[in-house]
């Protein structure tokens, strides 16, 4: 069953819970569709975190779901509200369920290391999503949102794929990024060794150690230089760039920022950027882009910073 199919489902379940003439029989069935898979009690979970309903966190996201769904029966003006609330949160969760329902996801900000059972080291950069697909012909990674590193463990058996909406990228080495660009394209840049880029269209290249190959409407683009041994410098924490453009460099802090970061790229075309940058301090990154370019950054609170040429 998809994501989005587990979604409907709940959010139907949540709809029918506060009806003022659910049943025993209701309350039942519900019990016995959170057991039945994990997920089902993962999409409850996370619909009534977004939704705003629960107080406390219990140990298992089933008994949070059951706590609430056994709860007295709330007046029929809150039980509308509550009706209301569950069809945005429904309409919000099949918008957002693969990033819902993914096998693992780190916020805005945040990095995450994981060792897959394989023996493989998978890292994910901020606002990233996966899904892990480990079985006895292929070891399959699901990039749906964000950025990963990989080093693969060998494994002769069971190739290592990720796969994008784009195409794939199949290990012949050992490691390798893949990022879902805000432009829609599937980049793929090699640190060590081969792999095999192919598109949904069926062709395909091979990009090898300090390469990168970016896959657009399906079709992987020749393999180019990258330049820098650095681009995988984001899994130690720290931005390091090369004579980049100024709006690249700001795109990049703001994806470590909870809000926004507003700037003109016209007006910043001729401003390029060297240099090192921590990513868990944007802050102090946007301060030393004001004190060497000739630029000014403005805070609207924290959650809007505004670039302009000086």
């Amino acid at each position: 069953m998809s994501s989005e199919q587990i979604i409907q489902q709940a959010a139907n379940w949540l709809t029918r819970l506060h009806d003022e003439d659910v049943s025993d029989a209701d309350r039942h069935a519900f019990h016995t569709w959170c057991q039945a898979d994990p997920r089902h009690a993962v999409a409850i979970e996370r619909m009534r975190s977004l939704w705003g309903s629960f107080d406390t966190v219990p140990a298992k996201p089933a008994r949070r779901a059951l706590n609430r769904a056994f709860a007295p029966r709330r007046s029929r003006g809150a039980q509308v509200a509550g009706v209301l609330g569950v069809v945005l949160c429904a309409w919000l969760g099949v918008q957002q369920a693969p990033i819902w329902m993914a096998d693992q996801r780190t916020g805005v900000g945040e990095r995450r290391q994981i060792a897959l059972e394989d023996g493989s080291q998978l890292q994910l950069n901020s606002n990233s999503a996966v899904d892990v697909k480990f079985d006895g012909h292929q070891r399959l990674i699901e990039l749906l949102q964000g950025e990963l590193w990989v080093e693969v463990a060998k494994d002769a058996q069971r190739p290592f794929v990720v796969r994008t909406d784009q195409g794939t990228a199949t290990a012949l080495g050992t490691r390798y990024l893949v990022k879902r660009a805000a432009d829609g394209t599937t980049v793929v840049t090699v640190i060590e060794s081969t792999v095999a880029v192919k598109g949904d269209t069926g062709e395909g290249v091979k990009v090898t150690a300090g390469q990168r190959s970016v896959l657009d409407h399906g079709q992987p683009q020749p393999p180019r230089a990258i330049g820098s041994s650095d681009a995988d410098a984001w899994t130690r924490g720290l931005l390091k760039v090369n004579d980049q453009p100024l709006s690249e460099v700001l795109q990049t802090l703001a994806s470590y920022r909870h809000g926004l970061v507003r700037f003109d790229p016209q007006a910043l075309q001729n401003l390029r950027v060297s240099g090192v940058f921590k990513l868990d301090d944007t802050a102090a990154a946007l301060a030393t882009l004001a004190d060497n370019l000739p630029i000014q950054v403005e805070y609207f609170t924290d959650l809007l910073v505004v670039v302009k040429p000086r």
